[in-house]
């Protein structure tokens, strides 16, 4: 069985990562050659990860180790983590090449970009199926480094210059906090394969004593790589880069700070102060994230801002021990957010015809009650119904406030839309039946993915009721925000919320100033 995987498995990334030698020269005059053979190689790499996650379904499902050298530092380590995640960036990176031939057809450099798209496919996909230190902390630098060679696909583009720049500075120190926290993984623990990492953790987890640095690092990596306050800047600043590159950033590369979390989770819940914090910094992002993009009148820009809010929201989940409610919702929302930015051109259109069928309707702003009752009578029944509580299941109480925040949404819609009684109790059914996938989708995933998670998860009562009060509360602020009742920009509070959100509350300005200072400004010195 091992065999049969490695061999299915091994030699995608190494096949696209060959793409770097290369000349681009070379692939520019063969562009439709070049990418009609990016897309073969992509759809068969899926085939293969297909086919070797059902033998590996169908056997003992114990993790598949296969190593290029005996020091085991180049290879593979196919479990339930890295399988679900090596799905999900084979069937993105194959559909976005598909989309990619005809989005850049007749573009002189396309041959390039089917280059560097390969290449950083090919990275990330090292990247999720590292069997240990070594080859994560490489495929994590040659990630960034590929992004950047298809951020400045468009040189004469100032704005996007200027984002891969500022991008490329904050990668760098996060790849600096990798290594030093690797570095110093290894120098405890005596091992860099992830197999004798999680032994060792188990045996002498408490070892870390004086070294809680490391997990630190990992943490403060994690977050400069997923673009979490205050080092997103440089994301909505990249619309300018092609629609592709776009779409591969925002589904799998944007995610790699939430799949280093859950990988290394087994060290890091030996420091639930660290865990503590990105659950903070998670939440916060997500709100600020969530409240400009409510204000973006750009689409592109709009799908940025939810991306950084999203990213926030699953390290809330990483922070709280819910890893494989994370993994949940970085599959999901891969495959959401790659469909948004592919079809963003028809964004405008089915905007128009969807507001051309609603007809909203004024209604009391104290109505918002009865649609946060219903949002949390579902939620409270499904938890009894599934047996979870923050008793049992550390960060229920945020994760199920999340839930209820989509619910409120639906019905609070519906009800601005004149819907009362049968046609809001549909609503109302429909948004409970995807509540209910939902928990039915997340037991899944705590069943699928045990094995490959820490057991023991420490609990933080006081920090997710906050937490929980603190997304209440943006709840019902940005519910007042966008409901858009005649006379909303009359509202003083409100005129001024919307001003400073549409800004970014002037962070990017601020980030601006300090990239100029830096001489990273494109044209400036």
């Amino acid at each position: 069985m091992e065999i049969t995987i490695s061999s299915l498995i091994l030699w995608i990334a190494p096949v696209s990562l060959l793409w770097a030698l290369i000349p681009s020269k070379w692939l520019n005059a063969r562009a439709l050659t070049a990418g009609q053979l990016a897309e073969g190689i992509a759809w068969a790499g899926f085939a293969s990860t297909v086919l070797a996650a059902g033998i590996w379904a169908l056997s003992s499902s114990t993790p598949v180790v296969a190593t290029l050298t005996d020091a085991s530092w180049i290879g593979i380590r196919f479990d339930a983590l890295s399988a679900a995640i090596l799905l999900l960036v084979a069937f993105l990176g194959a559909v976005i090449l598909r989309f990619s031939k005809n989005y850049l057809a007749g573009d002189a450099r396309q041959g390039h970009f089917f280059k560097w798209m390969c290449v950083t496919l090919g990275a990330v996909m090292a990247l999720v199926v590292a069997p240990g230190l070594v080859q994560f902390g490489l495929a994590w630098v040659a990630t960034s480094l590929g992004l950047h060679k298809l951020l400045v696909y468009f040189p004469d583009r100032v704005g996007t210059l200027l984002s891969a720049r500022k991008k490329s500075l904050v990668s760098r120190v996060g790849d600096l906090c990798l290594i030093g926290a690797f570095s110093g993984v290894y120098a405890i623990y005596g091992v860099q394969d992830f197999g004798g990492l999680f032994v060792a953790t188990q045996e002498v987890g408490g070892s870390l004593g004086n070294y809680s640095w490391i997990c630190w690092l990992i943490i403060l990596g994690a977050l400069l790589k997923s673009a979490q306050f205050p080092f997103h800047t440089w994301l909505p600043d990249t619309m300018g880069a092609p629609t592709p590159v776009s779409a591969l950033m925002h589904a799998g590369i944007i995610n790699g700070g939430g799949y280093l979390v859950v990988r290394l989770s087994p060290v890091l819940v030996h420091t639930p102060e660290a865990l503590h914090f990105l659950a903070a910094a998670g939440a916060l992002t997500a709100v600020y994230g969530s409240m400009v993009m409510l204000s973006q009148t750009s689409v592109k820009r709009a799908l940025a801002y939810s991306t950084i809010a999203q990213m926030g929201f699953m390290l809330l989940q990483c922070g709280l021990g819910a890893f494989h409610l994370a993994v949940l919702h970085l599959v999901a929302h891969s495959l959401y957010k790659g469909h948004a930015f592919l079809s963003s051109g028809s964004a405008v259109d089915t905007a128009k015809k969807l507001n051309a069928k609603a007809n909203y309707v004024t209604l009391p702003q104290n109505r918002i009650w009865f649609a946060v009752a219903v949002a949390v009578s579902i939620v409270v029944a499904l938890s009894i119904a599934f047996g979870v509580s923050p008793s049992n299941k550390p960060g229920m109480l945020v994760l199920s406030m999340v839930v209820a925040m989509a619910i409120t949404q639906m019905v609070w819609t519906s009800m601005r839309r004149g819907h009362t009684g049968l046609s809001l109790a549909q609503t109302a059914f429909v948004a409970g039946g995807l509540a209910a996938l939902y928990f039915v989708l997340a037991a899944l995933a705590g069943q699928v993915l045990a094995p490959s998670l820490p057991a023991q998860v420490p609990p933080a009562p006081i920090l997710e009721s906050v937490l929980a009060l603190i997304l209440l509360a943006f709840l019902i602020t940005s519910i007042r925000f966008q409901d858009g009742e005649p006379g909303f920009l009359s509202v003083a509070y409100k005129r001024r919320l919307y001003v400073h959100a549409l800004n970014g509350f002037y962070m990017n300005t601020l980030a601006n100033r300090v990239a100029r200072r830096l001489g990273l400004v494109p044209g400036k010195r």
